[in-house]
């Protein structure tokens, strides 16, 4: 892998750009744009993340502009390289391997719904709040407003547990016997429809009392406007979410 260094503002892939290789953010953040002048980024990513990940597995040209907001310093992965750290660092090669987990998913959930016609999220707004004590325990007074697409839920590890695949935004304290997975759920928006999707948990998600995942051959369901009960697991499950959604 080799050090990167990118000033504020600099492009660092645009759509066309051949893709050959991905970028784990080691200080800063970028910006993922669909054009260079939108007034507001796709997603912005920070220390830990990765981005241009697609190029790992195929040659396909970017299809997003990458710009640095601020300094960036970043870590760049050409997909030899990406090969040889399955037997060389195990460590990093899980952190690239959960983003592109994450992006199947994704790509997943939009193909399943690729044929609703979905409202237009202008000044779409997005807050979670506890329905129960231990919810209250994860989440700020007030609740907290997501501001970026995929937020992922799951559950923090134990001490003794193996490192496995997760990325989250917002860590659950569960305990034995536990009620969350490691990768539960994640609320998404989809073509201006937010959903909330199951990522393979153990137990599933009940959406206002719809069940999702497990066995169940449905893996998301839609949120609607106003006040939505989204629960973790089972329906005696402690982690129970309000969540809010507005259109302006």
């Amino acid at each position: 892998m080799n050090e990167h260094q990118f000033a504020t503002g600099t492009m660092i892939f645009q759509p066309g750009d051949a893709g050959v290789r991905a970028f784990l953010i080691r200080e800063g953040r970028v910006e993922l744009l669909r054009t260079a002048e939108s007034p507001a980024p796709i997603a912005v990513l920070g220390p830990g993340e990765v981005f241009g990940e697609m190029s790992l597995i195929e040659e396909r040209p970017h299809a997003l502009f990458a710009r640095a907001a601020g300094a960036v310093s970043a870590h760049g992965l050409t997909r030899d390289e990406f090969e040889q750290l399955l037997t060389t660092d195990p460590a990093t090669f899980r952190t690239y391997l959960k983003t592109l987990f994450e992006r199947l998913r994704l790509l997943a959930a939009k193909f399943e719904t690729a044929h609703v016609d979905h409202p237009p999220a202008n000044a779409l707004a997005v807050t979670i709040h506890p329905l129960t004590r231990r919810a209250a325990e994860t989440l700020p007074e007030g609740g907290l407003a997501i501001s970026k697409f995929p937020f992922r839920m799951g559950r923090a590890a134990e001490a003794r547990e193996n490192d496995r695949l997760d990325l989250n935004d917002l860590w659950l304290l569960d305990h034995e016997p536990f009620h969350v997975s490691r990768n539960h759920a994640a609320i998404n928006l989809v073509g201006g429809t937010v959903i909330v999707e199951d990522r393979g948990s153990t137990r599933g998600t009940h959406v206002n009392h719809v069940h999702i995942g497990v066995r169940n051959p449905h893996t998301h369901a839609n949120l609607e406007e106003g006040d939505n009960v989204v629960v973790l697991g089972g329906l005696a499950s402690p982690y129970q979410f309000r969540i809010h959604v507005e259109h302006g």
